[in-house]
């Protein structure tokens, strides 16, 4: 039925044009505003929140559900390939089972055909045609010109079948049929037709069967794997959670009084979600404990700063009140007495307490100034010999036995002139302590390991006692009735520029002071160091 055609009035444009000519695609005419769907922007944000759902119920569920989810599943999907396996296998076999069945009742029929077909026997030959079997719906038997001489349908008796006779026995689909030969004479055939709803029905009972039994095989299977998965899960998330404990326990531990610290949110998540997000706060509690620590170390070196510039003041203006002292005490007693008797010995006095006062000023100068080790290969027995020679006149003025034991050949990297300041400095100590008569020093060296040479200063004195020991390298520490106390100081700030250390090993007998250094340092640029 043709509808007409609507109106469209003049004064307006449809909601969307087609240009003509082109049957079937669709153009919006270019001057009209398609527009979007004003739906669609409210729609987005709940569709969104509709996607994420799923993931934000997973990620709130615990490691032990997730664990039993994940059993689940996949205990239902290799119990899914099982039972389709099974249920086609099983499928199969009854279908195989029953065209043997049918196939063997069309042989039999057709071999019991054969004499009551000779014999033109009909009621012999309408007993075979009665169909007892329960899966037969039809038996038909035909002689050799294809004459219905029994079937179970009376009404087909006496028709002429329209398809020729079998030659062998077979089937197709479900109708089954056989030769009946004699004599090697076919004399006829059977055909046999199968019920297809009781076969259906056989097999789907047969089928129902064996699904209720996978159907309990695979429910006592789930809850084995769920109770397995259980057990196992809080096997493994039971030191998890424990851990979890400990770590938000350290992280309360960590927190600062003096310092607002905001509620933890409320993690959503498993087991390790919430382990990572405690780590997470751990480490920056961590980080800012270790702030405050550098702050801390910062405050502490500045404070022993000052108070090492303290204790410099102190002991400068010490030494400085008691050289001044003394000159102004032979100064004064110059100018009341001036007699020539002790003019002599108050002019020594005078000379010993300007060169006091100048040792003392060269002390400082060479403990503030900066160090560059410019290092190179150097042999150490030749080191030890010039360090020797240097102070051969005062080795000969307390009548000191100086040796040395090094091997020869033995090289380091190192700054020759600062290692032999380093050493001198350590031999002046070992003249002062060493008895006025009887004085042995020895200058050795050996390595230890590859990585280390080792060089030492030994004398016989009276040795360091036990509670200067820790000290004795400090800037204005010593031993002696007039000692600057920073003679060790530059000592340890040479072996600093050559990435090494001085130590005071333990002696029977005098002190011990041992150098070490790498033979091989790290970096072959120069060291720099200031005071």
């Amino acid at each position: 039925m043709n509808r007409p055609a609507p109106e469209i009035a003049t004064n307006a444009m449809p909601e969307k044009a087609f240009y003509p000519g082109r049957a079937g695609r669709k153009f919006a005419h270019p001057d009209i505003d398609m527009g979007q769907d004003r739906t669609a922007a409210p729609c987005a944000p709940a569709r969104n929140a509709l996607l994420e759902l799923p993931g934000r119920l997973w990620q709130r569920l615990t490691w032990p559900a997730k664990s039993m989810i994940f059993v689940l599943l996949l205990i239902a999907l290799i119990y899914a390939l099982i039972a389709i396996f099974l249920y086609s296998s099983v499928r199969n076999d009854l279908t195989g089972q029953v065209q043997t069945e049918l196939q063997r009742l069309t042989g039999n029929l057709a071999a019991s055909a054969t004499d009551p077909l000779l014999l033109k026997d009909g009621g012999a030959l309408g007993k075979l045609a009665e169909a007892r079997n329960p899966l037969v719906e039809r038996i038909t038997i035909a002689d050799r010109q294809g004459i219905v001489v029994a079937s179970g349908n009376l009404s087909r008796l006496g028709q002429i079948q329209h398809r020729p006779l079998p030659s062998a026995a077979g089937y197709k689909g479900i109708r089954f049929y056989a030769p009946i030969v004699a004599g090697g004479q076919r004399l006829g055939a059977v055909w046999v037709d199968g019920n297809s709803e009781r076969i259906n029905a056989l097999v789907n009972a047969r089928l129902d069967r064996t699904r209720n039994r996978l159907l309990i095989l695979g429910g006592i299977t789930a809850l084995m794997g769920l109770l397995g998965a259980y057990l196992v899960s809080r096997a493994v998330t039971r030191p998890v959670l424990r851990l979890l404990g400990e770590i938000e326990g350290m992280e309360a531990q960590l927190r600062t009084e003096d310092r607002p610290t905001p509620s933890p949110p409320n993690v959503e998540g498993d087991e390790l979600h919430r382990l990572d997000f405690a780590f997470k706060r751990v480490e920056t509690r961590l980080r800012e404990h270790l702030n405050e620590l550098n702050q801390l170390h910062r405050r502490q070196q500045a404070m022993q700063c000052m108070a090492t510039i303290g204790e410099m003041s102190a002991q400068v203006a010490h030494e400085i009140r008691n050289a001044l002292s003394s000159l102004r005490g032979a100064a004064r007693f110059l100018v009341r007495y001036g007699d020539d008797e002790n003019r002599d010995e108050f002019l020594r006095i005078i000379e010993e307490e300007v060169k006091r006062l100048y040792d003392m000023t060269q002390g400082f100068l060479d403990f503030g100034r900066p160090y560059a080790a410019l290092r190179v290969e150097a042999d150490i027995l030749s080191l030890l010999t010039r360090s020797v020679t240097r102070h051969t006149a005062d080795f000969e003025a307390k009548a000191i036995l100086a040796s040395i034991q090094c091997p020869p050949g033995l090289q380091a990297v190192l700054d020759a002139s600062l290692l032999e300041q380093a050493i001198s400095n350590l031999i002046l100590n070992a003249i002062d302590a060493v008895p006025s008569t009887g004085g042995k020093i020895t200058l050795y060296a050996l390595t230890d390991t590859d990585q280390w040479v080792l060089i030492g200063v030994r004398d016989n004195g009276p040795g360091i006692p036990g509670d200067k020991a820790q000290t004795i390298f400090k800037p204005y520490v010593t031993t002696k009735t007039k000692g600057s106390g920073l003679g060790l100081a530059v000592v340890t700030k040479i072996m600093m520029v050559h990435d090494g250390q001085v130590e005071l090993r333990p002696s029977a007998k005098g002190a011990d002071f041992v150098l070490r250094l790498p033979r091989h340092p790290p970096s072959s640029l120069p060291t720099n160091l200031t005071g």
